[in-house]
This record gives C-alpha cells, structure tokens and sequence, in this order.
C-alpha cells in the first residue's frame, strides 16, 4: 500500500464510525500538499468509488467544510470558479484575484479557465464589465502588462511620474484611461520605480493621490495593482485583517485569501501582517473565530 492509499484510508477512517473526526480530517487536510491532495483524491474515488469531496459534504458544513473544499481543489480551477462568479455580480473578487497578478499568472489563469468552462476569460469580461473597470480587467488579462524581467527604465519612470500627475492632480478632472493605461502595460519593477518618482514631483505619495482623484471600485483596482507592484504580501496581509474586522467577519474573503496563498507567499504575509497590526495572524483569528474552523485556519497558516 502506498502512501496515497494509506492517506485515502485515514480520511475514511475520520468519516465513517460513529460521528466525524474534525481533528483527524484537519490534520489530514493541511498535512499534505495540494498536489498530493489530488492524488489522495483520485486513489479516493479508486478506492470506495465516490468522490472524497461528496463523503466530506455529508459530514461537515459552514465555514470548516468551505475551507476543507477549498484545500482539495486545485489552485487554478479555485480561482477560475471564484472568476466566474464574480463576473458582473461582484468586483471586488474580479479586483483581488486580477489585479496583483504577474502575466504568467495571468496566462495560466485563461488556460484553466478556458479549459473548466469552454469559454475565453477575455470574451466573458467584456461581456460582464463595463466602464473603465471593464477596461481595467480586459488589459490584465489580455496580455498587456510587460514581464518583470524586463530591465527597469528610469527615464521612462520619471516621464510617466509625470503623465500620472498630469492626468490627476495636475489638472481639474482625472484622466482615468492615462492611469489605466500606465498601471495596466508596465512591469511591475517599472511601476515601483514610477511610483518612486512620483513622490520626487508631488506631496503626495501616489496610493494618496489615486484616493484623492479617484473613488470606489475604481480606486479599489488601481490601489491593488499599486499595493501588489510595492508589496504584494503586504496587500494580501490588509486584505486577510480586513476580513477579521469591522462588523461580521467576512469568511468567504479569509478562507479564499488563505487557500490560494497558502504555498505561494503565506510565510512572507504572516510576517508583514506583524509589521503593519503588531500582532501575529494567528492571535487575531483565535479572537474572532472558533471551532473546528478556528482549528483548521491555525492548522492552515501554521503558528
């Protein structure tokens, strides 16, 4: 017996007796990798000819089994499904799942999704968002922002330092489409040096000057790309103690941010989260969840 049939026993074991075992379905979940986990699925469904998805849905509910769900599905097919959701119905996923992405990112994103619903992500959003934030998804994804290996132009930084203060404080009105068209087409280093100049031509630091010329879910996308560019597992940390505060924890916004970042950069957001709240990750949601739920996210993200 290998061991993915020993790990597919284990959660079988944790299922079927008398009651559920939480303790050894968590500890099964985030002990193992998602590549494993979809093997452990497969041999699963081998195994006792139903999928381990169905035998968990009959045992647990509410946020622990949406975590646990989240966990077993791939990466990629989690975001393209939470993509599709939100097109037209709520920006703010479209917002954080688009914006702080690399294009590779981006192009491994419109393969699985293409492949999960036979449909171009590109076609889907014009479709499904209009104005100026339409325009915002439509050129992250169709390929518009250049690679981050590309060497950083410091000339090019200054002049459109520039462009952005003229198409904002520099004049009444905003020029919404030079802002777009800048934070949408350059690389990531070269936004971060733009982003430097800026502050050598203006008072204000650019995330102050896009608050002030901007407002709603337009502001929202262009500060995520801004935050992302400066410091991606910092956004992400604002984004998770957010979700902890204020009136009702927003669930869905934890566990999706911990899912998908969980073996991308959970180590590195954990650490600016003590910089920004001056307390760990950790701490804040023993304060505010509890339960098995509370279990498996300290499980998650590790103490």
């Amino acid at each position: 017996m290998d061991q993915y049939e020993s790990a597919a026993q284990r959660f079988r074991k944790a299922m079927k007796g008398i009651g559920t075992d939480e303790s050894r379905l968590t500890n099964e979940i985030t002990s193992h990798s998602n590549e494993q986990l979809q093997k452990i699925k497969k041999v699963y469904r081998t195994m006792y000819e139903k999928s381990l998805e169905e035998d968990i849905k009959s045992e647990i509910d509410g946020n622990f089994l949406e975590t646990i769900l989240g966990l077993l599905e791939p990466v990629e097919e989690y975001e393209s499904n939470i993509i599709h959701e939100g097109l037209g119905t709520n920006e703010n996923l479209l917002t954080q799942t688009l914006c702080p992405k690399e294009p590779h990112e981006i192009e491994i994103l419109k393969a699985t999704y293409k492949r999960m619903f036979s449909a171009n992500l590109e076609v889907d959003i014009a479709e499904e968002e209009c104005g100026y934030l339409g325009t915002i998804y439509q050129s992250i994804v169709c390929g518009g922002r250049e690679n981050s290996c590309k060497p950083v132009d410091y000339d090019l930084a200054k002049k459109e330092a520039q462009d952005l203060y003229d198409a904002g404080e520099g004049k009444f009105g905003t020029d919404e489409s030079e802002f777009i068209r800048i934070l949408c087409s350059r690389s990531f280093p070269q936004l971060k040096a733009t982003f430097d100049a800026y502050n050598e031509i203006s008072e204000n630091d650019i995330e102050k000057a896009i608050k002030k010329e901007m407002s709603g879910d337009l502001e929202k996308a262009c500060l995520a790309i801004v935050k992302s560019c400066r410091n991606r597992p910092g956004y992400y940390a604002e984004l998770i103690h957010k979700s902890l505060t204020g009136i009702g924890i927003k669930n869905s916004d934890l566990i999706r941010i911990l899912v998908t970042r969980r073996e991308n950069d959970l180590e590195e957001i954990k650490r600016e989260y003590i910089k920004l709240y001056n307390k760990t990750m950790s701490d804040h949601i023993k304060s505010e969840v509890n339960g098995y739920y509370e279990k498996i996210l300290i499980h998650l993200i590790g103490n």
